[in-house]
């Protein structure tokens, strides 16, 4: 199973707010604690400060993030990412709470320093969460800290969610084989 992703470049710079920058908390405020509306937040992700992100943005593009990324966020941001297509999110800096919700919902974080001056808008890289390599276009090579096996296993699942779900389904039918005479 191949972890590395490649994909072309969206650039964000420093101290992006997550949920006044990368999606409109204020819209759906009123939802919060519901089921993700994906269509909503994919049409508002990063609309603000790039207004054709929502339109432009395909499958297993990359966002790459300067120092304080995503701060003051909800979920919200994560899911919206996510569903974008966004197949892994580099940045410089973030708090450890933007690390845990992405990665709960499937999209992986890495902080890596240098990323930002290394990369332009619109480049392709390879990013590889599990062994914490970037490769730059010109194939110079950042470092990153790789993921445990276990969040390799989460993002590879989808999220903690469907990990847990098909974790538990594998216990209950090895019971019921144990079970039967």
């Amino acid at each position: 199973m191949t972890t590395a992703c490649r994909g072309r470049v969206w650039k964000f710079g420093d101290d992006v707010h997550g949920d006044d920058g990368i999606i409109e908390f204020a819209i759906i405020r009123d939802s919060f604690g519901k089921e993700f509306d994906e269509a909503a937040l994919r049409a508002m992700c990063f609309r603000r400060l790039r207004p054709e992100f929502p339109d432009q943005v395909r499958q297993g593009d990359i966002v790459v993030g300067g120092r304080n990324f995503a701060h003051h966020n909800h979920v919200e941001v994560s899911v919206a990412m996510r569903a974008s297509g966004i197949a892994v999110v580099v940045v410089e800096s973030c708090d450890a709470g933007f690390l845990r919700r992405a990665l709960n919902h499937g999209l992986p974080v890495m902080t890596c320093p240098g990323i930002h001056v290394a990369v332009a808008d619109g480049e392709v890289l390879q990013a590889d969460p599990a062994t914490g390599t970037v490769t730059l276009p010109d194939g110079r090579r950042l470092q990153s800290r790789p993921f445990s096996a276990r969040m390799v296993q989460i993002w590879q699942a989808g999220g903690s969610i469907p990990l847990l779900e098909r974790e538990f389904a594998a216990r209950r039918a090895a019971t019921r084989e144990e079970d039967t005479p």
